[in-house]
């Protein structure tokens, strides 16, 4: 469907009697991520030996804001926006051992997200989410020491979200969410060295896979 066949189309139900004004909700989330970088042997140092892995996964803490709709006691739909993580990880090579790169990767993710709650009693439930959207993933760092730096680079990747949770339900308008959700989130690459390797070549590239897996707590309200 073009878009704008669907821009009407959703004007035309957010109008109509089976949007129901009580069942938009806003969310606040604060949770612990495990990122990980896969792939890194995949990174460009030609004629520097073998692979050495470093440090492939990091913990960070961050948050999200998201509004969505209840579209039946079951079903409810989505936006969030994850604020931006700050990762590095490290990785070398068997002929420089002591000169690792060192990867940053600064991410963020606006995402749509589905969820399928399963209510236990009047005030328990347990729900199944997944979501699709897009992530941000902004790439700097350097190899051996912070004077060696590489030149920033940016991607903007598909994301894909799969989780499950609880809820509880304190008052009518309130609930408090207790999740795990599992995030892909793509490839971060660097740009090339900006500084003078062995030979002389702009031809080095800081090259990672990130996922990440978290746990949060999270506030919704009804209005």
């Amino acid at each position: 469907m073009k878009i704008q066949h669907i821009v009407p189309a959703l004007v035309l139900m957010a109008t109509g009697s089976a949007f129901a004004a009580d069942n938009y909700y806003g969310a606040l989330r604060i949770g612990s991520a495990k990122n990980k970088a896969h792939g890194m042997d995949s990174s460009a140092r030609p004629g520097l030996g073998q692979f050495v892995r470093g440090d492939d996964t990091n913990d960070t803490t961050s948050g999200s804001l998201a509004v969505g709709y209840r579209f039946a006691p079951e079903w409810r739909v989505e936006a969030e926006y994850t604020l931006p993580r700050h990762n590095e990880f490290t990785s070398g090579s068997t002929n420089f051992p002591t000169s690792f790169n060192h990867h940053k990767i600064r991410s963020q993710r606006l995402m749509v997200n589905a969820y399928r709650d399963v209510p236990l009693n009047a005030q328990f439930s347990v729900y199944a989410t997944a979501g699709l959207g897009l992530a941000r993933l902004q790439s700097s760092g350097w190899q051996g020491n912070p004077n060696r730096q590489y030149v920033d680079g940016s991607d903007n990747n598909l994301a894909y979200a799969v989780g499950f949770g609880v809820t509880y339900s304190p008052a009518q308008k309130v609930s408090i969410d207790l999740g795990y959700r599992y995030t892909d989130m793509g490839k971060a690459r660097s740009g090339a060295n900006n500084f003078t390797n062995v030979r002389g070549l702009r031809d080095e590239q800081m090259r990672a896979k990130l996922t990440s897996s978290e746990i949060s707590v999270g506030v919704r309200y009804s209005f």
